[in-house]
């Protein structure tokens, strides 16, 4: 893997290699940014930069035995500890038995010349996984290169900050992620305009919308939420019942709407299309916001915004839908567009 393959980033990137070249590796990394934004790939990329036998300016030569090991996910010396979600827990975090498995990891040397251990998730150590792995950064094992990836590097203790040398990784360019997603998917350059605008800069995630067939499914969320304030207040609850079926696709729903209220605001406030993230929607949105004041289009965020907020609290899914699908419909209903 090339560091040139990898979008954007170009400071990141520009660091990373001086360090090499000058052989002035720091021996922990802390990578901060937004997920899907090639903090992973960077990783792999240095790591294979790092134990290649004929390696470039730009990054491994990707023939070699390490590089195809690397390749291949089976490189004993590329460790990724990827916290897993357990039953009771709102969400997956590094706990000591992760930290422990690194400790037996680096008790040895390494194959090549480096090893390289990556911490996905990084900012959920517990306060256990924390101290046990603070213990390593004190005293770093010979040629182990530590990297965290982090999206709220400041919910990790101050004393493994302070170690590490911090490197953001910026939300990518929505016309980067376009100009990918044409020449990598083979998309086209509307609907990739519009995938790109949704994403907010993680080119991960606008991967996993194409899997998800999430432009198919915005149509049909936005015309639901269109035809909302017409409907009687037994089939709006009958909606939210059938949503609640497809609960993976619910985040991806409050997301779309979010991007429908939003660009309804700047069709009334600034009358630019370029800022619109449903480009391909823009006659409709212009006839549909004429429907609505800004103040009540806030109010329809302010709704979403609170479902997405309990939702990662891990609240009654069943009420959080519910409750969000009637308050969008009164927006409409109590204007008598019912």
């Amino acid at each position: 893997m090339k560091f040139s393959e990898i979008i954007g980033q170009e400071k990141a990137k520009s660091i990373l290699l001086k360090a090499v070249k000058a052989q002035r590796i720091p021996h922990a990394l802390l990578f901060s940014g937004i997920p899907g934004t090639g903090k992973k790939s960077t990783a792999k990329a240095l790591a294979m930069l790092l134990n290649c036998h004929s390696p470039s300016e730009d990054g491994g030569c990707g023939s070699c035995r390490p590089c195809r090991q690397l390749l291949n996910g089976n490189s004993p010396d590329f460790i990724s500890i990827v916290p897993e979600k357990k039953e009771g827990r709102r969400s997956p975090r590094v706990v000591r038995e992760h930290i422990r498995e690194i400790h037996k990891r680096t008790s040895f040397s390494p194959l090549g010349r480096y090893r390289v251990i990556v911490i996905d998730q990084a900012d959920s150590m517990t306060d256990e996984a924390a101290n046990s792995f603070l213990k390593l950064l004190e005293e770093p094992p010979e040629k182990n290169i530590f990297i965290l990836n982090a999206v709220e590097p400041l919910n990790l203790l101050p004393t493994i900050i302070s170690r590490c040398q911090r490197i953001q990784f910026h939300p990518i360019p929505s016309s980067d992620i376009a100009e990918w997603l044409v020449k990598n998917k083979r998309l086209d350059p509307d609907t990739a305009l519009v995938l790109s605008k949704i994403c907010g800069g993680s080119l991960g995630m606008a991967m996993s919308l194409i899997e998800k067939g999430f432009l198919k499914k915005r149509e049909e969320w936005l015309s639901f939420l269109i035809k909302l304030p017409s409907m009687d207040k037994d089939k709006v609850l009958s909606a939210a019942e059938r949503y609640l079926e497809s609960k993976d696709d619910i985040s991806n729903m409050l997301m779309a709407w979010q991007s429908w209220l939003r660009d309804m605001i700047v069709v009334k406030e600034a009358h630019e299309k370029e800022l619109l993230i449903n480009r391909d929607l823009s006659h409709m949105a212009e006839r549909i916001s004429d429907r609505y004041s800004v103040k009540e289009l806030i109010n329809g965020l302010m709704l979403i915004h609170k479902a997405e907020h309990d939702i990662y609290k891990n609240r009654n899914m069943s009420l959080i839908i519910k409750n969000t699908l009637l308050g969008l419909w009164k927006l409409g209903a109590q204007k008598g567009l019912s």
